[in-house]
C-alpha cells in the first residue's frame, strides 16, 4: 500500500534542491533602488533635490546593478511628448545622464536627442497648420455649397470636417513613425555608449 503525502510535504520536496542566488537578488535589488532614486527626481519629489540625487547616488554607485538602474529610467523617459514641454523633465534626464557619464560625446548625443524630442510638438502643430491652409479652399467651396443649399451663412472649421480630420490623422500618425523610428534608433546609439 503506497503512503497518502500532503501537498505540503510534495511542495517541500520538489523545493529542496532549489538554491538562491543571492548576488542576483542584490543586483535586482540595487537596480531597483537606483530606479526609485531616479525616478523621484523626474518626478519632482520635493525632498529630491538635484544635489540629495547625486548625494545618494554616490552612496550607492559601486554597487552592481545601480548604474543599469539609472540607465533603465533615463531610456525609459525619452519618450515623444504629447504636447509642448513647459518644465525641465529632459533636462533632468540630462543630468541623470552626466551622474553615470562623463562621455561630451555622451552629453552630446543626449542634448541632440533631448532637441529632437522637444521640436516634435512644435512640427505637429506645423503640419497641422500647413493641412489646414492645405484644405482651406475645399472647405470654402463645401461652405459655399451648403450655404446655398440651405439658404443662410455655414462656416466650416478644419477640425468639424471628417475628410480634413482623417488625413490630418494620417499625417500626424506618418510623423510619430518617423519620429519613432528615429528615437529608437538614437537610443540605441545612447544606450550602448552609457
Amino acid at each position: 500500500m503506497s503512503k497518502i503525502r500532503s501537498a505540503w510535504e510534495i511542495a517541500l520536496e520538489k523545493t529542496e534542491n532549489i538554491e538562491i542566488d543571492k548576488s542576483k537578488l542584490e543586483k535586482e535589488e540595487n537596480i531597483r533602488q537606483a530606479r526609485t532614486l531616479a525616478g523621484r527626481y523626474l518626478n519632482y519629489d520635493e525632498e529630491m533635490t538635484k544635489e540629495r540625487l547625486v548625494s545618494s547616488y554616490r552612496e550607492i554607485s559601486g554597487k552592481e546593478g545601480v548604474r543599469d538602474g539609472v540607465k533603465a529610467t533615463i531610456l525609459q523617459n525619452l519618450t515623444l511628448p504629447s504636447a509642448p514641454v513647459l518644465n525641465d523633465r529632459f533636462e533632468r534626464v540630462e543630468t541623470l545622464v552626466s551622474m553615470i557619464s562623463s562621455d561630451p560625446a555622451v552629453m552630446e548625443l543626449t542634448g541632440q536627442i533631448i532637441a529632437f524630442l522637444k521640436q516634435y510638438p512644435e512640427h505637429q502643430k506645423q503640419l497641422v497648420e500647413q493641412l489646414k491652409d492645405r484644405f482651406a479652399p475645399a472647405l470654402e467651396q463645401k461652405s459655399a455649397e451648403l450655404s446655398r443649399q440651405y439658404g443662410q451663412e455655414i462656416h466650416l472649421e478644419a477640425e468639424n470636417d471628417q475628410e480634413f480630420m482623417k488625413l490630418a490623422q494620417q499625417q500626424l500618425d506618418a510623423l510619430r513613425k518617423q519620429y519613432e523610428t528615429t528615437l529608437e534608433d538614437a537610443k540605441g546609439k545612447l544606450e550602448a555608449s552609457l
